[in-house]
């Protein structure tokens, strides 16, 4: 029994006294009740990844093409984000942000492949297991090896297919080289077979569910749509090479927007529309030549600027929100639509204010470039030394690309006078760059060696210690 100290009683007394004071005439007390919460709505969630996709090569971005009529459909029937930012241009490290709501240093996954730091644990909550939990169904279709249980990604879904056509163990080779790579040709799909499976789970499943389909055509030139649809972009004449793969590109976007449309009239064939929070965003872009670069992996806006547009049952319609937002903000933003609580502490933030039109503080974004420690990058690598690490923060007006092993090669942009980033003013506007590279240093995200043989315990402790986890 527990002893009642002089301590206990004062506290006692002080609680008695407090309670006499709350009672109202005639002698009845007013009972403390509690603040009730709100109930979870029960609505389906798809969630729809554009692996590679540029925003500004989807119409309702502004580009001249009409390359995707289904999405610019649901930009009018729902919230177009116009500085959405991606936490990494590589498609396992941006996934896993916004699948966690957490910055690539505190979630671990920070490369395609390395001894460690590959692989999300799955100890770390995710949209999926949130809303698993919670009695959602749960299904995955997806159409490559970047997004499979090899970077554990199948956590949370009771349905998962990967499209691949081998064990995505055995995916990855090394090549005499040294380089890691894997056959892409093998373990892919096209979009039109991935919505198929994804609309066939759909006929079977009820309310509520979360389906998430991952598309990749943008991302290769051999994964190509039917000519008709290509047809329909051809430079005319005899172009350059370089506008050929730009207009194929193009194509490929506007085929992955038809396989879009397909899942969206499932939807209003099933009634089911009206009461599903849809969710369209881009992992990274792709260079296209811009910045001497065809690919992706670096930071310019051409690769983590991204599309992002969200549909909430009821909500606004037509909106389209300029400040900056993050893709970790996505998780947050889903759970509360759904009221439900966060299972644990996220870096993003919810965007249902700014979604209704509310003033918030701005935001500041980050991304990261871990070349040098990526086995899968060598390529990259041998052709831009320079950029072996690269550690991005911006506001919606000026952007640093620090590179810590060069410092003095670390890049500014005013991005409100050069939106194409064209001219490096980090040598000019130093009060500028400072302020950003103190937003970095409190991230504490540089990395100063290679990722060797690491556990998901490692990167467990790390989150204990910042509060992310129990």
């Amino acid at each position: 029994m527990a002893r009642i100290t002089p301590r206990r009683i004062a506290n006692t007394t002080t609680i008695l006294a407090a309670l006499l004071a709350t009672t109202l005439p005639g002698g009845c007390e007013k009972e403390p009740q509690a603040a009730a919460k709100p109930a979870i709505k029960k609505h389906n969630v798809l969630l729809v990844t554009l692996d590679t996709t540029r925003a500004d090569r989807m119409s309702c971005y502004g580009h001249s093409a009409k390359t995707s009529p289904n999405m610019d459909a649901l930009a009018a029937d729902g919230v177009r984000f116009d500085m959405a930012i991606a936490q990494a241009a590589l498609t396992p490290v941006s996934h896993a942000s916004i699948f966690t709501g957490l910055l690539p240093p505190q979630h671990g996954l920070r490369v395609l492949y390395a001894k460690s730091g590959y692989r999300l644990s799955e100890a770390i909550p995710t949209l999926a297991t949130a809303l698993r939990d919670q009695g959602w169904k749960t299904g995955a279709f997806l159409s490559s090896f970047p997004v499979s249980e090899f970077f554990g990604f199948d956590n949370g879904f009771e349905t998962f297919d990967n499209g691949l056509r081998h064990p995505s163990d055995d995916v990855l080779k090394e090549s005499p080289d040294g380089a890691w790579r894997f056959a892409i040709t093998d373990n892919q799909r096209r979009s039109d077979l991935t919505t198929s499976l994804a609309i066939n789970w759909l006929s079977d499943i009820t309310s509520p569910f979360y389906l998430w389909v991952h598309y990749w055509d943008p991302h290769d030139l051999n994964i190509r749509p039917p000519e008709e649809v290509m047809s329909k972009f051809a430079p005319p004449g005899s172009p350059p090479s370089d506008d050929k793969r730009r207009a194929l590109y193009d194509s490929e976007i506007f085929y992955v927007d038809l396989q879009f449309g397909r899942l969206v009239q499932t939807l209003k064939d099933r009634s089911i529309y009206d009461d599903t929070i849809i969710v369209v965003v881009s992992d990274h872009g792709e260079g296209l030549g811009n910045h001497d670069h065809w690919f992706h992996r670096i930071l310019y806006q051409e690769q983590i600027r991204v599309p992002l547009i969200m549909r909430l049952p009821g909500g606004p319609t037509g909106r389209a929100v300029s400040e900056l937002v993050r893709t970790t903000d996505i998780y947050p933003t889903v759970l509360a639509a759904l009221n439900i609580p966060l299972p644990s502490r996220v870096d993003g933030l919810s965007m249902l204010g700014l979604i209704d039109g509310q003033p918030e503080e701005p935001r500041i974004a980050y991304a990261d470039a871990l070349i040098l420690y990526d086995l899968n990058a060598k390529d990259l690598l041998d052709r831009r030394p320079n950029d072996d690490l690269l550690h991005c923060v911006m506001d919606r007006s000026w952007k640093l690309i620090y590179k810590p092993n060069r410092p003095e090669q670390s890049e500014l942009y005013h991005l409100e006078t050069d939106p194409g980033e064209t001219k490096n003013l980090y040598a000019q506007q130093s009060e500028q760059a400072a302020r950003l590279q103190s937003e970095l240093e409190e991230l504490n995200a540089f990395v100063d060696g290679p990722f060797g043989e690491g556990t998901d315990e490692d990167v467990l402790d790390r989150l204990r210690s910042l509060g992310y986890v129990e």
